[in-house]
């Protein structure tokens, strides 16, 4: 119990938080995979996945990005 008293305190008093999750983590959650038949690799998109999450895309054609990303 303590380390999870510890775990939340640290949750609170952060500004933001990042979770690092694997495959197993999404999929468990019913949040689709990148490989599956409907999976992120498999749609369509005028840019590839890798473009669209890159730095360099989302401050340069950020319209898209926010497009791309509101879909999500």
């Amino acid at each position: 119990m303590d380390k999870i008293r510890q775990l939340q305190d640290m949750i609170n008093e952060s500004n933001r938080i990042v979770f690092f999750g694997g495959a197993g983590v999404s999929t468990e959650s019913n949040i689709p995979d990148f490989r599956s038949a409907d999976g992120l690799y498999k749609q369509k998109y005028r840019y590839s996945p890798e473009q669209i999450v890159s730095h360099s895309f989302s401050c340069s054609i950020r319209k898209n990005f926010m497009i791309f990303i509101k879909r999500k």
